[in-house]
């Protein structure tokens, strides 16, 4: 290969891709990664902000397939519950009064809202809050959080999880919060 030539975008990204794939296991660390960078002609900020976009990405997935997970869990168990109790009322139905089926407003009120849980618990998104909560329990079990209190403004006290990717994002926003509005508009 020429020293000269060049590579678009794409075929850097597949290169490096390939590149670990053929790499015995263990992954890259993090200082392998801004080397790596800068050897593209990456700035290490760039590479840093890459990165923590990268494991946030990453968290919000499993976060994600948690609560979905949790969800299904939830309605599985509504519906035992459901089957169990409706078999259990149209067992004595059954024997008690078997010409009047007075069992069928318990299965179908009871119907309707399982109908609902259902619904509800598998085909809605995931609120902002749930996500939140969510990704703190994932850092807690991973031993990368710690609660702390955080003062972002003056009387404003907001709690928070102490962690690399949140602790970076926070001074991110603050110094775009404090640059001045030409800049920001200049910005990508």
């Amino acid at each position: 290969m020429s020293k000269d030539q060049n590579y678009s975008d794409d075929e850097v990204r597949d290169i490096i891709e390939r590149a670990l794939k053929d790499q015995p296991a263990g992954g890259v660390n993090h200082d392998d990664l801004l080397s790596i960078g800068e050897g593209a002609g990456l700035s290490r900020t760039a590479i840093e902000k890459a990165a923590r976009d990268v494991a946030e990405a990453r968290l919000t997935k499993a976060a994600t397939a948690r609560i979905a997970s949790r969800r299904r869990l939830g309605v599985a168990a509504h519906a035992f519950v459901y089957a169990v109790v409706n078999g259990f009322l149209f067992m004595i139905n059954y024997l008690t009064t078997p010409g009047a089926w007075w069992v069928l407003f318990p299965v179908l009120a009871w119907g309707v809202g399982m109908i609902l849980h259902a619904g509800f618990g598998l085909f809605a998104p995931v609120d902002e809050w749930s996500l939140t909560r969510e990704k703190r329990r994932l850092l807690k079990t991973e031993g990368t959080g710690m609660p702390r209190v955080l003062q972002r403004s003056p009387g404003v006290r907001v709690a928070a999880l102490e962690n690399p990717l949140e602790d970076a994002r926070i001074d991110d926003e603050a110094a775009e919060e404090s640059a001045p509005r030409d800049e920001r508009s200049t910005r990508g």
